[in-house]
């Protein structure tokens, strides 16, 4: 069974967060939701939610991927911490699945240095899009580069949650079929 970490902060972007997991947990791949520094975390729209631990740098680095939500206040308080900064490094120099959508592509994994030369998107505003330089921006809902998935907003929530199952080679279309009652 695959096995990914969601790592939160308060602030998170709820419907990207929520369909990340329900969507992976759907599909069969283990989802831990990792907080940062406490377990209960509140969106940026006040929806509580327990996570399964607190992050912690050294407590697991045996996921098969690590995936980040959006939301501006989620994205900037991960983008500014070290230990996450080293846990996308690691898991990326190990060619393991990082994945970001929203605010996360320019906020937390270009801060990680991981971006340069990679096709890469984010939500589409240019003070976010400008801060990847190095990067090939492209404007779709998601972008799959090697080991590297990016997604736009909530807009595209499904469509990346979907793409993490493909990169997976779990059944999307298993999946597809049982959420429209098929």
């Amino acid at each position: 069974m695959k096995k990914v970490a969601i790592i939160l902060a308060d602030g998170f972007e709820e419907i990207e967060a929520i369909s990340i997991i329900d969507i992976l947990r759907r599909s069969g791949i283990k989802v831990e939701i990792l907080g940062y520094n406490e377990t209960t975390l509140t969106g940026a729209h006040d929806i509580t939610i327990l996570a399964d631990d607190k992050f912690d740098y050294y407590t697991d680095l045996d996921y098969d991927g690590i995936i980040f939500a959006g939301g501006m206040k989620n994205a900037q308080i991960l983008g500014q911490d070290e230990d996450v900064m080293e846990f996308i490094r690691h898991y990326n120099s190990d060619k393991k699945l990082v994945a970001g959508i929203c605010a996360s592509p320019s906020l937390v994994l270009y801060n990680a240095g991981i971006l340069d030369g990679k096709d890469v998107t984010c939500y589409p505003d240019m003070e976010l899009i400008s801060r990847m330089e190095n990067s090939n921006y492209i404007d779709k809902y998601v972008v799959v580069c090697d080991n590297i998935i990016t997604s736009q907003s909530p807009y595209s929530a499904m469509a990346f949650a979907l793409s993490l199952v493909n990169y997976f080679e779990m059944d999307a279309n298993l999946l597809q079929s049982q959420l429209k009652g098929n």
